[in-house]
């Protein structure tokens, strides 16, 4: 039987409307729940995705710096002069202590090699007593290093200092220039008529 809403009162021609709003809202509340959870997952893996591209570009960033070292570094030697301590003088009065030993290897703007430039500093004793003249007066200047080849060569530059009973002086930037090809093997130190021979080594 069909009803003719014009024959209808108001009221109900509303009730009616309103009920088939209803019967449309039911199925379209989880559609738009679905659609919106969608739209949340999606942003959070795009997120996600960025973050890790940005963490792996800066990963081999990082690398990279830690592995960068200068370029045309010099060669380097560790020097060992065995033994390190030696009495020199008439009364082995003058205690010789080598210390902060360094080489270095040289080379020319074209890097053509020019050999290898030794350096050392000496703690000089004097072990006199006080109350009596025995100051002692100490330079390196007649040293001679005694290389591979037999050669022996004096220094480039060296020190020398008056050494007061009972104290030590340091003597600072003894230098030798060593010619290419060659290396140190002997230490010849004289002082006061006296010799004292220390092995070098190169490492």
């Amino acid at each position: 039987m069909n009803i003719n809403t014009g024959d209808l009162p108001a009221f109900l021609i509303f009730s009616q409307t309103f009920k088939k709003l209803t019967d449309m809202k039911r199925p379209f509340i989880p559609i738009v729940a679905i659609a919106t959870l969608s739209l949340m997952y999606s942003c959070k893996s795009k997120n996600k995705e960025a973050a890790s591209d940005t963490t792996a570009a800066q990963e081999p960033a990082k690398k990279e710096a830690a592995t960068t070292t200068p370029a045309n570094e010099p060669k380097t030697y560790t020097v060992t002069f065995s033994p390190d301590t030696v009495l020199l003088g008439k009364d082995k009065e003058a205690a010789v202590k080598i210390k902060n030993a360094k080489a270095v290897a040289l080379q020319d703007p074209d890097g053509k090699d020019q050999g290898i430039e030794l350096t050392f500093d000496l703690d000089v004793t004097n072990k006199n007593k006080l109350g009596g003249s025995h100051n002692i007066f100490f330079r390196t200047d007649n040293f001679r290093l005694t290389l591979d080849n037999g050669q022996n060569i004096t220094q480039d530059d060296g020190a020398a200092e008056g050494v007061d009973p009972e104290s030590t002086k340091e003597l600072k930037g003894i230098k030798y220039k060593i010619a290419p090809g060659s290396r140190p093997k002997t230490l010849n130190l004289f002082h006061d008529q006296t010799r004292a021979s220390v092995g070098v080594e190169l490492k």
